[in-house]
């Protein structure tokens, strides 16, 4: 059975503590048909030093001053030769055989576009903290209403370049969950995803995290790119959508100081209809909500 091409790009900004780990982790799979790159943003922090150690081995190597992890990661990906695509950030790890599961996945089922696999979560040093599965109705309703749980492990993930010539690269434009953004793409664009129980990779968790340091522009991202589909969804999905949108949004604002929300509300006036921006006003738990 020949085996795809496979394409891994790793965006890297001062990670160094993680970074070889994660080049290790990737050469470790001695996968026979296996094009690697790295696009570093300009580290300060040794992570050039130990890019130079492997440039060698490396299919490319791109430093230079980018706009964020988006930019890095399209860098990558407008370098893929591969047939079979995935990013995998400088602070986590493939596992052990990853890529030959993989491989051999894409090679037997020419159908299939996107995989998903198992995830093992990690905390600084590594150690596991928990197994993170797929989870969700993989559908657009499901990834935007979420009635059900749903979970992408991204470092576990894995598709066809085709998609992206479908769908195009990465939103630039934002610097949170531009992953979950890219599954809307593919589920709206008719993409279902073929679920993989092989834990494959890991994810790590560290206070230099965005995920652990930056959890409210994940929020605010998360409602920008729920907006950006609420018109793809039928009328009544459409409607619980903006209702869940106009609660989060309201829920971001309350956590202001009481003037900025005052100004919030001189430009919406009907958020005085809602108890959770009354309490924050003029008293009580602001933490609440109606």
């Amino acid at each position: 059975m020949e085996m795809p091409r496979i394409t891994v790009v790793t965006p890297s900004f001062n990670q160094a503590a993680f970074l070889e780990q994660t080049i290790r982790s990737v050469f470790e799979q001695r996968y026979c048909n296996l094009q690697y790159g790295i696009v570093d943003g300009g580290s300060t922090d040794g992570s050039i030093e130990i890019i130079d150690k492997y440039r060698d081995r490396l299919d490319f190597a791109i430093v230079e001053p980018d706009g964020g992890q988006c930019e890095a990661i399209n860098k990558g990906l407008a370098r893929a030769e591969g047939e079979i695509v995935c990013y995998l950030n400088s602070d986590d790890m493939l596992l052990p055989d990853a890529l030959r599961c993989v491989g051999s996945h894409f090679a037997r089922q020419p159908q299939d576009n996107w995989v998903i696999g198992c995830c093992v979560e990690t905390d600084a040093e590594g150690e596991p903290t928990r197994c993170l599965q797929p989870t969700g109705r993989f559908t657009l309703e499901g990834a935007l209403l979420r009635d059900e749980p749903f979970n992408v492990p991204q470092p576990a993930t894995f598709w066809r370049r085709r998609v992206l010539d479908e769908v195009g690269l990465f939103d630039e434009s934002l610097h949170y969950c531009m992953d979950f953004e890219m599954w809307c793409r593919f589920l709206d664009a008719g993409h279902t995803p073929r679920l993989m129980r092989r834990t494959l990779a890991t994810y790590r968790l560290h206070e230099a995290s965005k995920t652990c340091s930056q959890a409210d522009g994940f929020h605010a991202a998360l409602i920008e790119i729920e907006r950006r589909y609420l018109h793809r969804l039928p009328w009544r999905q459409r409607a619980k959508l903006a209702k869940a949108i106009g609660y989060q949004t309201r829920a971001r604002a309350v956590k202001q100081s009481r003037a900025a929300l005052a100004a919030d509300v001189l430009r919406r006036p009907w958020w005085l209809a809602s108890q959770q921006v009354r309490r924050r006003l003029w008293g009580g738990d602001a933490t609440r909500a109606a």
